[in-house]
């Protein structure tokens, strides 16, 4: 995702200064136009903007906080925007240190796969001060086609994981019926045309009924490790907020039997061959080796 929105940016003409913790994904954006920093601090020094998207909260802290992080810049960026998805408590705790420090703080979680960053059709859900959001906005409007400012703190948050637990919902919904489906008889395909164009068909759905039909998990848009993380942030931040989420609960627990079965990696849609398994069906062949083979014939 950080690499598609790079290219971005250096497609818009904007000098982009760039820090990986894997240093080899690096090499493309260098070859594309970026500037590669040693470190998350000579990265960020004397920034206007400093743009994250990380794997968790954890990692956001240890990049700003930690050894050779963004509070070590000198001098300081201006503003530090981040699109992970992580915990509200996170978030303000890293919004507190950021700020007394002079750094404005923007949360501004992303829905969208890679392809949709490569074409910057990504949806922002930003919170923040106004201010600091208008500031911003240009370049966040060179990432994403949508972007909605939802209030101050840690709103953005909330709403971001919100949008996890329907997705995650969401799919396992489709999961049941599709497997039930089949174990009716009926054709896989079909169904997916049927459903993919009725009232269930959510943009979610609809970007993921390819996948669904070439039966591909091992090219995650987002993987069940990922999706399994967001249903625990969301559990989280809703006992903080004294709100039960029996349903989303009960997602997370139907989530865990694949990541136990080693899923952890595959797309969040594999939940597919949990039921498949319980239902005494042998999975569908991968359509997408199946056409290689038939090509080679």
């Amino acid at each position: 995702m950080g690499s598609r929105m790079t290219v971005r940016l250096l497609s818009a003409g904007y000098d982009v200064t760039v820090w990986n913790r894997t240093p080899d994904k690096t090499r493309p954006l260098a070859e594309a136009g970026a500037a590669v920093a040693a470190s998350p601090a000579e990265a960020a020094a004397g920034k206007d903007m400093v743009l994250c998207n990380l794997t968790d909260g954890a990692a956001l802290k240890q990049v700003v906080q930690g050894p050779g992080g963004v509070l070590n810049a000198d001098p300081l960026p201006r503003m530090l925007v981040d699109f992970a998805t992580i915990a509200p408590s996170e978030s303000a705790e890293i919004a507190g240190v950021l700020e007394s420090s002079g750094v404005a703080f923007l949360r501004a979680p992303v829905s969208g796969t890679t392809t949709v960053a490569e074409a910057g059709r990504l949806t922002l859900i930003v919170s923040g001060e106004r201010a600091v959001f208008e500031a911003a906005a240009p370049v966040l409007a060179v990432l994403g086609q949508t972007q909605y400012y939802v209030g101050s703190g840690e709103k953005s948050r909330y709403l971001k994981l919100i949008h996890q637990m329907m997705i995650a919902a969401n799919m396992q919904v489709w999961a049941e019926g599709l497997v039930m489906g089949e174990k009716a008889g009926l054709d896989w395909q079909v169904m997916l045309d049927v459903l993919g164009n009725s009232a269930v068909a959510s943009g979610a759905v609809k970007g993921k009924v390819p996948t669904l039909a070439a039966r591909d998990y091992e090219n995650p848009a987002m993987s069940m490790h990922n999706i399994a993380k967001d249903l625990d942030l969301a559990l989280e931040a809703a006992a903080g907020v004294a709100v039960e989420l029996p349903a989303t609960q009960k997602v997370r627990d139907l989530y865990e039997r694949s990541l136990t079965a080693g899923r952890e990696w595959q797309d969040y849609s594999a939940i597919v061959l949990d039921l498949e398994e319980r239902a005494g069906l042998e999975p569908l062949e991968d359509m997408r080796k199946t056409t290689h083979e038939e090509e080679a014939k």
